[in-house]
């Protein structure tokens, strides 16, 4: 009897159990329903979510999501659009046309041109500008640098000729440069343009005038970035004892800022009127640009990235041992590069370097240029030369060059 008792509250105490088992079981799966109902009224984005965050492959604009069960079966798969769900295939097909909308948005944004932010060209002189004062000698420019740097250091000498009134002689270029580039001022620009354009701001002679060759000449290095008072006080005392001027150097040698804005207004049309390049090199670069915009927008890129450049900065980083000892080379053997002794490294922390072209090719696909961009290389040998390019390559295999470009011409 006793027995029978303890097996009777043996199965009672099992059945409890056995209940509250089926019904914690219960109340789960109705906890999971009920939440997932929930969240998908609530929340309805929650779903598209979760499965963008599951592996997936795009068959005939359809999407199959992959599950660890499937997810080495998917090869040999070849459905049908028709063949699945329509409500499946119209979210992927929104989803592909979402996505290629905003691609074409953020393309249409790079190739936009920025805002002018109504700003407009004032390089006219007031109505009070006067025409140039009597001359008090004679000022000749040796220029030095590549061409933009000999663009802007003669820009300088027009505004310094007009501050010490000065006949300016037409400015020699630089020709003993690491180009060795043997061209005179009239194979580059139009040397009658030129006169013409600066008639009203300084008087323009092409070349010193026979009478001049034997009264007193002074080379002076002007000093960088001066001031308007450094010309009319210094440099002007000069015209006591000599008749001819000769600037060493055109680069530099005018302050950027604090400047009367007549004078810079002169320098502006210097720059964007009166050096107008000869006529047979403006025919060709107009061959040149219509063909590179035949073919649509492309991006025309500067790497700075030559051997001179390299070695006048001493920027060294990603380069081999030989190849930053043959830039130590040439920096110490050009004499009139002044620094010799470089730290490549203390030079890139401080934002001194130009960045590589695997570095270039990495920010102009951060901003989002395609791959299918075409760049122009506005620069002379790019040192290391393809392999040193191939980096960039990869990102944007369609490259021009001058050289290219003007192959047929």
């Amino acid at each position: 009897m006793q027995r029978q008792v303890q097996c009777r509250r043996m199965s009672s105490g099992r059945w409890r159990r056995e209940a509250l088992i089926r019904l914690l079981w219960a109340t789960g799966y109705l906890t999971i329903t009920f939440g997932t109902l929930l969240s998908t009224l609530l929340f309805p984005d929650l779903l598209q979510t979760l499965r963008s965050k599951t592996p997936s492959i795009a068959l005939n604009d359809v999407t199959i999501v992959l599950s660890k069960e499937n997810m080495g079966q998917t090869r040999g798969l070849s459905w049908k659009q028709e063949q699945l769900p329509h409500r499946l295939l119209g979210s992927s097909a929104v989803t592909l046309e979402s996505e290629e909308e905003e691609e074409d948005s953020l393309l249409e944004k790079l190739w936009t041109p920025p805002a002018d932010r109504s700003f407009v060209p004032c390089v006219k002189p007031e109505p009070t500008y006067s025409g140039p004062g009597p001359s008090q000698g004679y000022l000749m420019v040796s220029s030095n640098g590549g061409l933009n740097q000999m663009r802007a250091g003669i820009c300088d000498m027009v505004a310094i000729a007009r501050l010490i009134n000065a006949t300016l002689v037409i400015p020699e270029l630089d020709q003993a440069s690491f180009w060795q580039d043997s061209s005179n001022f009239s194979d580059v620009f139009d040397v009658d343009y030129f006169v013409k354009a600066l008639s009203n701001d300084v008087t323009v002679v092409r070349k010193l005038p026979t009478s001049m060759k034997s009264e007193p000449k002074v080379m002076k290095a002007f000093r960088s970035w001066s001031n308007v008072k450094y010309y009319e006080e210094e440099i002007s005392r000069l015209w006591q004892n000599y008749k001819v001027i000769k600037a060493a150097k055109s680069d530099s040698r005018l302050a950027n800022n604090h400047l009367p804005s007549e004078i810079q207004k002169l320098r502006c049309r210097v720059h964007y009127d009166a050096l107008r390049f000869a006529p047979h090199i403006e025919a060709l670069g107009k061959v040149l640009v219509a063909r590179m915009r035949s073919a649509g927008p492309y991006i025309a890129l500067h790497l700075r990235y030559e051997k001179d450049m390299l070695a006048f900065t001493g920027c060294t980083y990603g380069l081999s041992s030989e190849e930053a000892e043959e830039l130590t080379v040439i920096r110490e053997n050009t004499p009139h590069w002044r620094i010799k002794k470089i730290n490549a490294t203390e030079q890139r922390r401080k934002g001194f370097c130009p960045l590589t072209p695997t570095e270039v090719g990495v920010f102009l696909k951060s901003l989002g240029y395609p791959e299918s961009t075409r760049v122009y290389i506005a620069a002379g040998e790019i040192y290391g030369g393809h392999e040193r390019m191939a980096s960039f390559l990869s990102r944007f295999p369609h490259v021009m060059s001058k050289v290219l470009i003007s192959s047929g011409l």
